[in-house]
């Protein structure tokens, strides 16, 4: 009886480990190379919810163009804007690596989903960042412009806007 019940907890140990392992990728995609697979670090929470308690001190401009969008983010708060970019290049690391970001969120989601179909380059600022995001195809430009709004929505509410769940744009 005892081999039995091992027998039948072997699927589970299999299930539990290749979601531990890859439960943070969309369809597989990716491996979270580099250290980047399962939940943010904590000096990355941190770093958000300090961007988030202070978002009154961000100022935020966004164009949206043909491909995509162009945005600015800056602030006064020189310690803030240090974090802010420290954040964004932590981020583009782990979206790089192939590795998931708000798993839980549809829109995250999706943005991990089409990052491949992105183009993002970034200027440091010495006040921010100006990142320019271009989707390769009309899907991942909706997707792109979307994480536009869903950003400014964090720098226009802050915390309030942080455990929100937003739509995917496709």
């Amino acid at each position: 009886m005892r081999t039995r019940a091992i027998y039948l907890l072997y699927p589970l140990f299999g299930l539990f480990f290749s979601t531990a392992a890859f439960g943070d990728q969309p369809n597989g995609r990716g491996k979270g190379r580099g250290g980047m697979r399962g939940p943010l670090p904590e000096e990355q929470r941190t770093i958000i919810h300090e961007l988030a308690e202070n978002h009154k001190k961000l100022t935020r401009k966004v164009e949206m163009t043909k491909t995509g969008y162009v945005a600015t983010t800056t602030s006064e708060d020189k310690n803030l804007a240090e974090k802010l970019k420290k954040h964004f290049r932590y981020m583009k690391k782990r979206l790089d690596s192939g590795a998931m970001v708000r798993r839980w969120d549809p829109a995250y989601a999706e943005m991990t989903e089409y990052y491949d179909q992105l183009k993002v380059e970034v200027q440091e600022l010495p006040k921010g960042l100006k990142v320019t995001i271009s989707g390769k195809n009309a899907e991942a430009t909706k997707v792109a412009q979307n994480h536009a709004k869903i950003v400014t929505k964090f720098v226009n509410k802050g915390s309030d806007e942080l455990h929100e769940k937003h739509p995917a744009a496709n």
